[in-house]
């Protein structure tokens, strides 16, 4: 469940830096002279949702974790 979580959690992210990457690049290409640059502009609904499932998905896996933490240190304290 962990792994499945830190991998979306990843690709997810990895998913977003390509969008931000790819905006940049066309935009750079368009403004140094380019006609219309490459076409890969991401419309603003794909970045926007793509960051919101990494921050939602970093956010769970956070709070996963510091349960877990709390859980193990519980039954240390009781064994």
């Amino acid at each position: 469940m962990h792994l499945v979580l830190y991998l979306a959690t990843g690709l997810s992210g990895t998913n977003t830096l390509i969008l931000l990457l790819a905006y940049l690049w066309d935009s750079s290409v368009t403004l140094f002279g380019g006609a219309t640059g490459y076409g890969l502009r991401p419309d603003g609904v794909s970045f926007t949702l793509s960051l919101l499932t990494t921050a939602l998905l970093a956010w769970y896996a956070l709070v996963l974790r510091r349960r877990l933490r709390s859980e193990r240190r519980r039954d240390e304290r009781s064994a």
